[in-house]
């Protein structure tokens, strides 16, 4: 059993003021005004809002950019939707997810989780089925937020609150409901 695609334009399509440059691979984009994919490794089935960016040897698959969003310097996103003024890298990965607006993740993996507004997932840190809709929050060093590493699909979730900080190498097990903390 396959999903459907997500995104399925048949062609490239791009608004004045939009471009693409030094990206060997574009399939199925559509560049709103502004937007721009610039030395990106791969960019498939892919929809940019104005003055969002792929740059830097980034690999895409399904997502959706809003406004002023931009995937940066080496990393991989799939499956995704990045809210306005969402930033992703560099040499982050983010699959099955969903980030508010603010949001960036900087050298940490996000799978199968919704993160909110102005929360940040950087310096290693792995976030794995946590539902964090409020945001606000931070994720330090080495955290390690629903590691399954049994080669299971997320099955399990974790129920952030508003402004929770995940502390460094802190590694919590699932499931775990946080939301009142």
């Amino acid at each position: 059993f396959a999903p459907p695609k997500a995104i399925d334009i048949p062609c490239n399509v791009l608004c004045p003021g939009s471009r693409i440059s030094h990206t060997p691979k574009a399939n199925g984009v559509y560049l709103s005004p502004n937007s721009v994919i610039d030395a990106a490794a791969s960019v498939t089935r892919a929809v940019l809002l104005p003055d969002s960016s792929i740059a830097n040897s980034s690999v895409t698959t399904d997502v959706l950019l809003q406004w002023d969003t931009s995937i940066a310097a080496n990393s991989s996103v799939a499956s995704a939707l990045l809210m306005e003024q969402c930033h992703v890298g560099p040499n982050s990965v983010v699959h099955s997810a969903i980030l508010g607006p603010d949001t960036h993740v900087s050298c940490g993996e996000v799978h199968a989780t919704l993160l909110g507004p102005n929360t940040n997932a950087h310096h290693q840190s792995l976030l794995i089925g946590v539902l964090w809709p409020l945001g606000r929050g931070n994720t330090g060093y080495g955290s390690n937020v629903g590691s399954n590493h049994t080669s299971r699909l997320p099955d399990q979730e974790c129920a952030s609150g508003e402004g929770t900080f995940w502390g460094l190498s802190c590694s919590v097990k699932f499931p775990v409901d946080v939301t009142w903390a």
